[in-house]
Formats: C-alpha cells, structure tokens, sequence
C-alpha cells in the first residue's frame, strides 16, 4: 500500500480495481457517484491531485468469491490490460453459504498477491444492517497474508452505541448503505490510506508457502459457451442462447452472454464436458418464471445431485455450486440432463470453473 500511494504522490500512473457484491456496485446510492467506490477515488485524488489514477469497479450483486475468482481474470485482468495495483476485495457478506468453506476466498486473494507487479490487496468487510458479516472467518486469511483491512461494523459500532447514528442514516435497506453508509466507508479506507501514507516502504514479504484456508483454486479457468478453452464440450440439447441474463449495474452488459440453454422443445440429450481438472464449479441461472425446471448433474457417470432453475424470487441471478472438489488433477466428465418430468422445462448452465 505505501507503495501505491508513493506512485500517485509521485504523480506516476495507478490502476486500482473493485470485486465485490451488490454494496461495490453502488446499491443503495442514488447513483454510482456516490458509491463507495467511486468516493474513495475521489478522496484518493484529493489527497494525492498529481497522480494519474484508472480504475474499474467489476462488483456483481448477490454474488459470492466463488463467482469472484472465477471471473476475475476475465472482468478485472483483461478489461483493464493488465494487473491492476490496487485490488479491493468485498464479499464479506456474500459469502454466507459459499460452498468451498472460504477456500475460494483465499484463492482470490493469493491468485492477486501472486502477480509479478506486487499489487497492494485490501480486505473490505461490509456489513448488513443486523451487522452480521463474515469478517471473523476472514480476518484470519488477512492476518496470514499480512494484508490490509477494514471492518465497516467495527468503525460504525461506537457511533451506534453513542446514539451518534443510526440505521436509518447508514442503511437504505436490510442490505445497502445510503449515500451517506457509502460515504462512511469510503472515509474509513481512507482513513486506512493515511495510516499508511506516513509509514516508510520496506522490503515486501514473501507470500506464506502455507495456506490459511486453503486455495485449492488458484489457477482457476473459466469455460463459455465462447470459449472452451482445453475442455471438450459436447452441448447435447443445451444449444440454445439466453437473453434474459443478470448484467452488470453499471455497463448493463451481460455477465455471460455466451451460454449454453436448453429449452423444453430442443431435446434431451446431455450436456457433456470432458476435462482434465482437480475440481469443478458451475454457474446457471435462477428464473422465477416456471418455464424453467430441474437437472441432474453427474460426475464421471456417478449421480453429484440435482440443480433447479426456477427460484420463486429468483432475478436471472446467477447460482454457482461446486460439483468436484479433489486433490489431484484427472480426467472428469461432466453430464448434465433434464429430471424425469422436467423434459419441457428450460436450464440455462452459464460458465463453468476448473483448476486443471
């Protein structure tokens, strides 16, 4: 971090870069300018007017770090051409029922520490309005890897217990912050960015030869209906395209808008992908609407569950699940077809993660 900010003191050029969930894409502001991300820039380019700083904001709502680290070379990497320097990570309340248990977590984190650039990683904890987040679980990785972070319910819990805020100043719903939560923790990485400003920038440390958690999936690679990449896919009945996707809050893109859908009226051969990997993420689609239906998933022929598209509040969010999870990279095939009775229903399978 000391480092980061002698570049901008020194009028150098710096990229900074956001993951992160519905709060990092600026829900509960009235608009993007008062997210917490881009006040934080702001603030950094008060501070330090010289510096010629870019940055992109890659937050994706109601998604966990499972999804995070499967998109981060795609949505952060190549979008920005290049590393950036400064990475912040939020999904300290999104990951609540992550499936690999923060392994995922740690793997994001080690896959950015282990750029040859060196970027300065901070670990943000956002919290809910209940000030439930995960931060306890999380402290630990930011501990081992010796990172900077900052807790958002620890900052604001004095001005509570004070009678100095409320939960009608600082939250615009259950979830979000208000213009002025996002101010808040703006302040508050700011506040980090002066602590360290002052200090001297020494030798940067090895990054720990041991895991905290583990990180199981770095190295991560991401298979689209656009890129199979060293998979060998065979889409069986799922050759359709769906439209009505989950996009980004600030481009209005779609986050995976080469797909593979099946339909109820295109058959019902598998899905099928044959690769040679350690484990294996899928991400589909939650409809509310019923025309979408359930899958059977299985894994080198041997049943690994059912997946259901339709979710009665489902917002063509995206779902990601964990099918195979090993120690030792082998040949896999993954098969994926309609449930008994569930012939006419669609299924929308949107990216798939491996670590080869």
């Amino acid at each position: 971090m000391a480092n980061v900010l002698n570049k901008a003191a020194a009028g150098e050029e710096i990229t900074a870069a956001y993951i992160g969930g519905s709060i990092t894409e600026g829900a509960g502001a009235r608009n993007f300018t008062y997210s917490y991300t881009d006040q934080f820039v702001n603030r950094l380019l008060n501070a330090y007017p010289d510096s010629n700083m870019h940055y992109y904001n890659s937050g994706l709502g109601g998604t966990p770090s499972t999804l995070g680290l499967m998109r981060y070379e795609r949505d952060v990497v190549a979008i920005m051409k290049g590393d950036p320097d400064l990475v912040i990570i939020e999904f300290a309340v999104n990951d609540y029922q992550e499936p690999t248990n923060a392994r995922a977590y740690e793997s994001l984190v080690r896959t950015i520490l282990e750029k040859e650039n060196t970027p300065a990683v901070i670990l943000l904890f956002s919290v809910f309005e209940s000030k439930w987040n995960m931060q306890e679980q999380y402290i630990s990785i930011g501990n081992h890897y010796g990172l900077p972070m900052v807790s958002i319910r620890d900052a604001i819990a004095t001005a509570y217990t004070g009678g100095n805020l409320t939960d009608k100043e600082f939250f615009a719903d259950i979830y979000h912050p208000t213009d002025y939560g996002h101010a808040i923790m703006a302040d508050c990485l700011m506040e980090l960015c002066n602590r360290v400003g002052a200090k001297v920038p020494g030798t940067i440390a090895p990054i720990p030869n041991a895991d905290a958690k583990g990180c199981d999936f770095t190295g991560i690679r991401l298979i689209t209906a656009s890129d199979n990449g060293s998979a060998v896919v065979t889409p069986g009945s799922f050759t359709g395209k769906d439209t009505a996707l989950q996009t980004y809050a600030r481009t209005a893109k779609a986050v995976f808008p080469d797909n593979w859908m099946r339909t109820g009226t295109s058959g019902t051969d598998s899905f099928k992908v044959e690769l040679t990997c350690k484990n294996i993420m899928l991400s589909y689609k939650f409809s509310n609407s019923t025309t979408f239906g359930k899958v059977s998933v299985y894994v080198d022929g041997q049943f690994a569950g059912i997946l259901n598209g339709y979710l009665k509040g489902g917002w063509n969010n995206i779902e990601t699940v964990l099918l195979l999870d090993t120690d030792t990279s082998a040949p896999h095939v993954l098969e994926i077809k309609p449930c008994e009775g569930h012939e006419s229903k669609n299924f929308t399978i949107l990216g798939i993660g491996y670590t080869p």
